[in-house]
């Protein structure tokens, strides 16, 4: 084993050799694969979406990449056949392989129920840091170079650089280290500003993407020495102008309008104190059981508030642990079924929201603490029953909320994707539930004195009336917390 024989090589096992080239684009790749990994955990999805999707990507992308390449240098190329798969000497177009990568995360995403522009705006400023990492792969191979300059250029370079860049004679300029720092700072101001200020539309980052690497591109383009070309046009300047182009249409949201990007949410809503009002009901159910087991115990308003929101099974166990607890939750079932049609209540306006939503054809869901029985009588009651396309109670969800499992379960019952989800709720649970997979969190509370409390969790919308919900889901926009990346 040898480490860097020369200046293009990594290291050498006898006659086989890693390249600079190859070390620089998985390094880009990977540093881009962790970014997007991070981001898509706090979106609620599986690190396997993404995991399956890295290693297909890099291939086709690579294979893409290389076509592209291939196809522009035909003449060379149909005179040297054996040289078409040797991609260790060079030679990767990054518009095939950006192409080819386009191509395959739509298959790929459509297959999954996820969302192809909210992908395309993870993943392509991460392309972006990938890029400018890659391109010190073109400088380890003396490719990517642009015009004869004098030594004196390099005055206030590294000499490392300086003597890569004498190639055939002369020294070039280094195009590669212009696009490589573009690059890297398109991705800086995309993350940053982009995303916090100028993101309006689904799709927004990805075609901000566009418009910077399109710009960079065909500036960095027209310094090259080694342009492939079209006649006398630069082939690499005329993508980027179509990609300045399709990016600016993107951003004005032209393309939202022309085809429809449009999608209805899955409305996933909690049930007490947001559809349902049965404080009064749970309390007297815990004072009764708290009648049974403590006799000598006086339970306080306060006290009996707090009982409305924990699990069953999380009462049980701060104030009966050493009762037989699956006795006491069968007594707890067996109370709420007598006393739920006199102490269960509608919240105003939900009963003609729910039908008219249903009607208007939006998938809704409830995901609630509640066990699944107990949540079936209040929907009953309520009358929207037949309204409600799924159910997960305190049994179908692997943690009680404020993890995000019991949405998280919902839109697996529903066979959606996690991408446009509105979760209504009344608590602060709720709220965090929400934001642990980046849903749309609407914050419901019928008393302004409950108003402070839940804006410390900053939902993203906050009513006072359960009607509005019909109005705020007909609106056009990204249903999903834009702010958690």
């Amino acid at each position: 084993m040898q480490f860097f024989p020369n200046s293009k090589i990594f290291v050498s096992f006898g006659t086989l050799h890693i390249t600079w080239y190859a070390i620089c684009i998985l390094t880009g790749a990977l540093i881009a694969y962790a970014l997007c990994q991070r981001t898509i955990k706090k979106w609620g999805y599986a690190s396997a979406l993404l995991e399956d999707y890295l290693f297909p990507l890099l291939l086709i992308g690579i294979l893409g990449a290389r076509i592209y390449y291939v196809i522009f240098e035909w003449s060379y190329y149909s005179q040297h056949v054996e040289e078409i798969v040797a991609i260790w000497h060079g030679g990767l177009a990054i518009h095939g392989g950006i192409i080819a990568g386009l191509l395959f995360s739509l298959y790929y995403f459509h297959n999954h129920h996820v969302s192809f522009l909210r992908m395309f705006d993870l993943i392509m400023p991460n392309v972006l840091l990938a890029q400018a990492f890659g391109r010190w792969g073109n400088f380890a191979n003396q490719e990517a170079y642009g015009q004869i300059v004098s030594a004196s250029y390099y005055k206030f370079f590294p000499s490392f650089i300086k003597d890569q860049m004498f190639i055939d004679g002369y020294y070039r300029q280094p195009t590669f280290l212009y696009e490589s720092c573009l690059n890297l700072l398109g991705f800086l101001l995309i993350s940053t500003i982009g995303r916090k200020k100028l993101y309006r539309h689904r799709g927004d980052c990805g075609f901000m993407y566009c418009v910077w690497y399109g710009i960079t591109r065909f500036i960095v383009e027209g310094m090259r020495s080694d342009s492939l070309m079209i006649g006398s046009f630069r082939i690499a300047q005329i993508i980027s102008v179509i990609a300045i182009i399709i990016g600016l249409i993107g951003l004005k949201g032209v393309f939202h309008r022309i085809f429809g990007w449009y999608h209805k949410p899955v409305i996933l809503l909690d049930v007490d104190g947001t559809i349902s009002s049965s404080k009064a009901c749970v309390a007297q159910i815990w004072t009764d059981i708290f009648q049974k087991y403590r006799p000598d115990d006086v339970l306080t308003q306060d006290q009996k508030d707090s009982f409305s929101g924990p699990t069953v099974e999380e009462t049980i166990k701060q104030y009966f642990p050493n009762e037989d607890g699956k006795k006491i939750h069968e007594m707890y079932d067996a109370l709420y079924e007598k006393y739920a049609s006199q102490m269960v209540l509608a919240i105003p306006g939900v009963e003609d929201t729910i039908q008219h939503l249903h009607d208007d054809g939006y998938l809704i869901g409830v995901v609630s603490n509640k066990t699944t029985n107990l949540i079936e009588i209040d929907l009953n009651l309520i009358g929207i029953d037949s309204c409600i396309d799924c159910v997960i109670g305190a049994e179908n969800m692997p943690k009680p909320k404020p993890s995000s499992s019991g949405l998280v379960a919902a839109c697996d019952a529903l066979n959606v994707g996690h991408d446009d989800l509105v979760y209504v709720g009344d608590t602060c649970q709720d709220i965090q539930a929400a934001r642990n997979m980046a849903a749309y969190s609407i914050a419901f509370s019928a008393y302004s004195s409950e108003k402070k409390e839940l804006l410390v969790y900053d939902p993203c919308r906050l009513i006072h009336s359960f009607s509005e919900l019909q109005d705020i889901v007909q609106e056009s926009r990204a249903w999903c917390d834009i702010r958690i990346w």
